[in-house]
């Protein structure tokens, strides 16, 4: 199988998590309310950075992928298959996420007194799905484009980021919601449903 074929697939997926992540942004932008931020200046600044990576990353890799060929990741055609699969798992997994956040939704970490506490589709079973779809979306860019700069660094700016920001985001909830989200919290995994019950 030719690069050029993951490279297309590459690009339809990447269009696909863009509209998902822009209409849901826009979304976001129309909720109004009082707003308390809880979110750290350094985590919002390397937000920023590894954002500006990325898509720089993927602008030249969709028009000149020779450009970066210097970064290229000499990984076999089963990853890069494995990354066709990732990617349809996290499309989906990315929406449902979305949808069942509504009005909650915000790039950024903060507390509106209108925030309710989601606990429907796939917060049933897991806290954090976004940053779960997330993980699949950056690893499944990777195994694609088999570059490390567009899909390892901002992979791993995103694993800094959510250990940066996931304690920070649990105390909100639980000084918003208080003895509803401990409880929540023990039926629940972080990051994959749990198996503990």
């Amino acid at each position: 199988m030719s690069q050029t074929f993951f490279h297309s697939v590459f690009v339809i997926f990447f269009v696909f998590f863009a509209v998902i992540r822009v209409y849901f942004q826009w979304r976001a932008r129309l909720v109004q309310g009082r707003v308390e931020y809880k979110e750290s200046k350094l985590n919002i600044a390397l937000r920023a950075l590894i954002g500006a990576i990325f898509f720089l990353g993927v602008l030249f890799y969709i028009v000149r992928p020779q450009v970066l060929a210097w970064a290229e990741l000499p990984l076999p055609h089963w990853l890069q298959w494995l990354g066709v699969a990732l990617g349809a798992i996290s499309l989906p997994l990315l929406a449902w996420t979305q949808l069942a956040l509504g009005s909650n939704f915000s790039p950024t970490l903060h507390i509106r007194r209108e925030h309710t506490l989601v606990t429907r589709g796939p917060y049933r079973y897991v806290r954090h799905p976004m940053y779960t779809a997330l993980f699949l979306s950056l690893l499944a860019i990777l195994l694609l484009t088999r570059n490390w700069l567009v899909g390892g660094v901002p992979l791993v700016g995103l694993c800094v980021i959510v250990l940066l920001r996931v304690p920070r985001e649990e105390s909100a909830m639980i000084e918003k919601f208080g003895d509803a989200y401990r409880q929540y919290m023990k039926r629940t995994g972080r990051f994959l449903p749990s198996v503990m019950r």
